[in-house]
């Protein structure tokens, strides 16, 4: 289980925490161009999260499943979540080009795996895709800040009512980031630190914080926030 949120008042910042359940995972900048983590599900290294130097930022966060959206073989019509945050991070999306695209595929999940993804383009527009129900685009001018943690955003826009896993962590992530009106990459990281897991179940095993202005991506491991690297874009 997991966290994002991308703010959008005077920077671009993306942050998110990987709660992650014991499956191995490493950071992969073997190219210049992009950030990206790759977690192994069992059938080999599969990308999860990253950014790119265009400052596009992708991810895919678990959600459960309503039947729908369920894997098929990727052709011209349709695309699978994996590929999805492989193609936009490679730039073969470009971020200008992303809201149209999605209008013109459809975007299956893995084999056994339900999943929605949080694309942010280089403008701080928001696409939240969900495989089985939707697409949802929230342009930068239509709040300062927008959330995803692991229920359904389209069942919540369509229905209105708060249902599914990570509902206590969007909304402390929701008032913190009211509190939070000059966001910075150290106020992203306390609000990371806020929304950290230590279960039995999920830990949160990295954290980042992408910031448009800085060309740079700050991370750290096991939620140890103290302890901050930086990967700049060159």
């Amino acid at each position: 289980m997991c966290t994002s949120f991308v703010d959008r008042r005077n920077d671009i910042i993306v942050a998110m925490n990987f709660d992650n359940n014991c499956m191995p995972f490493n950071v992969n900048i073997n190219d210049p161009k992009k950030f990206m983590v790759l977690v192994d599900i069992g059938k080999g290294k599969h990308p999860s999260f990253g950014v790119n130097s265009d400052g596009t930022f992708i991810n895919s966060l678990m959600v459960d499943s309503n039947g729908k959206g369920l894997y098929k073989r990727a052709s011209k019509k349709v695309t699978h979540t994996s590929k999805l945050i492989d193609d936009i991070l490679a730039g073969i999306i470009p971020s200008d080009e992303i809201n149209r695209y999605l209008k013109n595929i459809e975007v299956v999940n893995v084999p056994n795996f339900s999943v929605h993804n949080m694309i942010v383009d280089k403008y701080g527009n928001v696409c939240i895709v969900e495989p089985g129900r939707g697409v949802i685009y929230s342009p930068a001018s239509e709040t300062p800040y927008f959330v995803m943690s692991n229920f359904s955003l389209w069942d919540f826009k369509n229905n209105g009512e708060l249902n599914g896993n990570g509902i206590d962590r969007y909304k402390t992530a929701k008032e913190l980031l009211d509190k939070s009106n000059n966001l910075d990459v150290d106020t992203a990281f306390q609000i990371l630190e806020a929304l950290k897991q230590n279960s039995d179940q999920w830990k949160t095993s990295f954290s980042m914080v992408y910031s448009q202005k800085d060309n740079a991506v700050y991370y750290c491991v096991d939620g140890d926030f103290k302890n901050i690297s930086k990967h700049l874009f060159t």
